[in-house]
C-alpha cells in the first residue's frame, strides 16, 4: 500500500514538473488526455535556432517512446481480459504498439529565446485522436466483414458457393487485427467499456466462420446452357436448372476449370397441335433436350441422354413455356442424380 502511495506520488510530481517546465500555452499537452515529455535547456553549443529546437525536440520524442516502451509493456503484462470467452486482449508485441504510436500519433512543438538563449521542445500524443482511429478501423472491419457475410448469403442463395466462399475468405483475415486495436484502446482509455464492439466483432467472426463451414464441402457445377423457343433464345431454363440444383446444395461457377462437375444442355421448343373443346383452345408444344454431364477432374463423360416433354397452353410460347418448366426439374433431377453432392 506504501509503494503504491510514493509511486502515485511520484507520477504526480512528475506531472506538476512537466507543466511547469513549458510555456502556459503548452500545459494543455501535458493533463490526462495526453502521454507527454517536454524538455528544457540552453543552447550553450552556439547551435543555430532551427538545430537547437530539432536538437531538444529529438530528446523529448526519444524519451516519449521510451515511456511508451514502459507503459504499453507493463500494461500488457497486468491486462488479461476475456468477453464473453471469445475475445482476448493481450497485445502481442507491445514493442510494435508503442512504436506504431510514435510513428502515428507523436506530435512535436519547440520554441527559442534568441536573447536568453532558452529553449523548450514538448513531444505529445493525443489520445482522443488516436482513440478515433483505432476505433474508426475497427468499425470499418465491422463493416467490411458484414458486407462480405450479406453478399456471401445472396451467393449462397443463388447457388453461387464458390464466390460466396471467396467472400468470406478474403475478410476473414481481418479479424485478427481486432485483437491488437482492442487493446490500443483499452490502453489509451481503460475508463470505457468496448464490450458491445467486441462482442459484434466477436459474432461476425464466428458467422463467417460458420458459413465457411457450411461451404467447404459444396459441389460445384458449371452449367452450359443452350434454348431455343422459335427461333429465340429462351435464357430462363439456366435460371430455373441452377434453382433446382441449388436447392439440392449445388453452387455454381463461370469457369469450368474450377467445377467438380460440367454440364451441358441443348434444348429447343417446337409446336406440336391444339384441340378445341366448346370455346376453348389449348395449344400444345414439345422441348426436346439433350444432356451431357463431364467430370472435370478426369475429363470423363458420366451422363447423356435426351428427354422429350410436352407442355400445354393459351398459346404455342405460353405451352413452350409450360414445357420448359418441367424440362428444368427434370434435367435438375438428371443432373443431381448422377454426380456426388
Amino acid at each position: 500500500m506504501k509503494k503504491c502511495f510514493l509511486s502515485l506520488v511520484c507520477i504526480l510530481v512528475h506531472v506538476v514538473a512537466l507543466a511547469q517546465n513549458c510555456p502556459a500555452e503548452w500545459r494543455q499537452y501535458t493533463g490526462v488526455g495526453y502521454i507527454s515529455d517536454v524538455q528544457q535547456g540552453y543552447n550553450n553549443q552556439g547551435m543555430t535556432e532551427v538545430a537547437y529546437k530539432n536538437y531538444l525536440s529529438d530528446i523529448a520524442r526519444t524519451n516519449l517512446a521510451r515511456q511508451l516502451e514502459v507503459k504499453v509493456r507493463d500494461f500488457a503484462t497486468t491486462t488479461r481480459a476475456a468477453v464473453n470467452g471469445d475475445v482476448s486482449i493481450g497485445y502481442q508485441s507491445s514493442t510494435n504498439f508503442s512504436t506504431e504510436l510514435n510513428l502515428k500519433y507523436v506530435k512535436t512543438l519547440a520554441k527559442y529565446n534568441p536573447l536568453t538563449r532558452e529553449g523548450y521542445a514538448i513531444a505529445f500524443i493525443d489520445k482522443s485522436s488516436a482513440i478515433r482511429s483505432y476505433k474508426n478501423e475497427i468499425e470499418l472491419i465491422v463493416s467490411r466483414a458484414d458486407n462480405a457475410l450479406k453478399t456471401a448469403t445472396s451467393y449462397k442463395s443463388s447457388g453461387f458457393k464458390n464466390k460466396a466462399r471467396e467472400e468470406l475468405a478474403e475478410v476473414l483475415p481481418e479479424f485478427n487485427r481486432t485483437e491488437d486495436l482492442f487493446f490500443a484502446l483499452t490502453f489509451l482509455d481503460e475508463s470505457s467499456n468496448y464490450r458491445t464492439l467486441q462482442s459484434r466483432c466477436s459474432a461476425l467472426q464466428r458467422k463467417i466462420k460458420q458459413m465457411l463451414a457450411d461451404l467447404k464441402h459444396a459441389t460445384v457445377v458449371y452449367v452450359k446452357c443452350k434454348a431455343d423457343m422459335f427461333g429465340m433464345q429462351y435464357n430462363s431454363l439456366l435460371n430455373e436448372i441452377k434453382g433446382v440444383l441449388s436447392a439440392k446444395g449445388c453452387s455454381f461457377t463461370a469457369d469450368a476449370a474450377n467445377a467438380d462437375y460440367s454440364v451441358e444442355v441443348d434444348a429447343s421448343a417446337r409446336e406440336h397441335a391444339h384441340s378445341t373443346y366448346g370455346s376453348t383452345t389449348t395449344y400444345f408444344a414439345y422441348v426436346d433436350a439433350s444432356i451431357k454431364i463431364y467430370k472435370v477432374i478426369t475429363s470423363q463423360r458420366i451422363y447423356e441422354d435426351e428427354i422429350m416433354v410436352k407442355g400445354g397452353s393459351i398459346n404455342y410460347k405460353a405451352a413452350a413455356r409450360d414445357a420448359y418448366k418441367k424440362v428444368s426439374k427434370a434435367v435438375g433431377d438428371a443432373i443431381s442424380d448422377n454426380i456426388e453432392l
